[in-house]
């Protein structure tokens, strides 16, 4: 992982970053071969996915560091791109039996037929999305961040009040918008925009002051993408927002899903994932 840029040293680190605590069963472990020794493998040996013999697994293009990095999945680089992979294996998919396919990301969790077995693109579970998807275990926890450019007006805010006059922009369908309407209130209309990419383009051509996304894609946007600064996160009024694998409504694939993250907890492979590729991205003030 590349050493953290400036902005990461200046943060100050409030944030608090693990895998969610999931106590999960699973079935005692019988010795075998590499590709059967986990757990999942064994209990999920029947299911049905949508390609016969392969896993395939939804995300949306283009895909941030440090979830994908060098936008390409399929290398298992990155945290998502890893748990993907790890996932795979406690079902019993070796990795060339797992392939890609890429959507828009609210189809990720849009209501239809599904040409994905699960999709995970930082897609937070809330009760208007379960009743088009059906959610695993969660795999992360994150808050969402403030993104401005270092020259900003607003580069040296401390408190939500001090943004309600900026013009924020945020992504289609992500939690961000409810939160930034709700906990900064700002006196301009909130921008939305179909991706990550669309927002920071706004952001550096003056269009908008701020753009608000999850902690991590925040703090790697201003340390890489732009010349930002990442002023603080929103305050979680409950809990951090929980991200999980998204399948087809009802898909019973979930439970073998479910079996295989608890496996990985249990086992402590999702908090080395976790730990390798999400450290560097979890430092920024909170803001009050």
């Amino acid at each position: 992982m590349r050493s953290a840029p400036s902005p990461f040293r200046t943060a100050v680190v409030l944030a608090a970053t693990a895998t969610t605590a999931l106590v999960l069963s699973s079935c005692a472990q019988e010795e075998s071969t590499p590709a059967a020794t986990s757990t999942s493998a064994d209990a999920c040996a029947d299911i049905t996915t949508v390609s016969d013999g392969t896993l395939t697994v939804g995300t949306s293009d283009p895909a941030f560091p440090p979830y994908v990095i060098n936008n390409k999945p399929a290398n298992g680089k990155g945290f998502e791109s890893a748990v993907a992979y790890a996932v795979a294996d406690q079902m019993g998919f070796a990795p060339d039996q797992v392939t890609w396919t890429y959507a828009g990301f609210s189809q990720l969790f849009a209501p239809g037929q599904k040409d994905y077995d699960f999709a995970l693109n930082q897609i937070s579970i809330t009760p208007k999305r379960e009743k088009a998807v059906t959610f695993s275990d969660p795999y992360y926890e994150a808050a969402n961040a403030v993104l401005v450019l270092k020259d900003s007006q607003f580069a040296d805010v401390t408190s939500l009040a001090e943004l309600q006059d900026a013009k924020i922009g945020v992504q289609i369908g992500t939690t961000a918008l409810e939160q930034v309407e709700s906990q900064i209130a700002p006196t301009q209309e909130v921008a939305v925009f179909d991706d990550t990419t669309a927002s920071t383009q706004a952001l550096k051509n003056g269009s908008i002051d701020a753009i608000v996304t999850d902690l991590p894609t925040t703090l790697y946007l201003g340390a890489v993408e732009v010349s930002g600064v990442v002023v603080g996160q929103l305050p979680q009024e409950q809990a951090a927002d929980s991200w999980g694998l998204a399948l087809q409504k009802d898909n019973p694939l979930v439970s073998c899903a479910n079996q295989a993250l608890g496996a990985l907890t249990e086992s402590g492979e999702l908090l080395t994932i976790t730990n390798k590729w999400m450290t560097e991205y979890t430092q920024a003030p909170v803001l009050g």
